[in-house]
């Protein structure tokens, strides 16, 4: 048994306009969302490759052996890591990383700190947006 009503003719245009302004607001909203996804992730990748540098720094002045005279000089830049100028800055107390979009490093070698015999390494990764990631890091020396 089929009933049928007096108004079963479907949706009228006032419908359709409403149904269709809240899809167009939500399509929005979700356009929003992605545009900020997409600044987020690109925040996130510029630190990202700002630790990994600095983590690179660390380890390059962690590698050389304990009665290296770098780690037993106080000062900024002390380890000349790129004596020879590669990257092309005009001086060897800064590094910026080729590939690397304009990073650039620089380091202070504490000697003494926190404990006789051992040198504390700061290293500080500026990135092309001028947020600074430091690492400490710290290492035994011999006379």
């Amino acid at each position: 048994m089929r009933l049928l009503f007096n108004n079963d003719r479907g949706f009228t245009l006032i419908e359709l306009l409403i149904a269709l302004t809240i899809f167009a607001i939500g399509l929005l909203a979700i356009a929003k969302l992605q545009v900020s996804a997409i600044r987020d992730n690109t925040n996130s990748s510029t630190r990202t490759l700002g630790a990994s540098l600095a983590q690179g720094v660390v380890e390059e002045v962690l590698s050389r052996e304990s009665d290296d005279p770098l780690l037993r000089i106080n000062g900024t830049n002390a380890a000349l890591i790129d004596p020879d100028n590669l990257d092309g800055d005009g001086d060897a107390t800064t590094l910026k990383f080729e590939g690397a979009m304009g990073y650039t490093a620089s380091w202070t070698v504490t000697a003494d700190s926190p404990v006789n015999q051992v040198s504390q390494i700061v290293v500080n990764v500026v990135d092309t947006t001028g947020r600074t990631t430091t690492l400490t890091a710290y290492k035994r020396y011999i006379n």
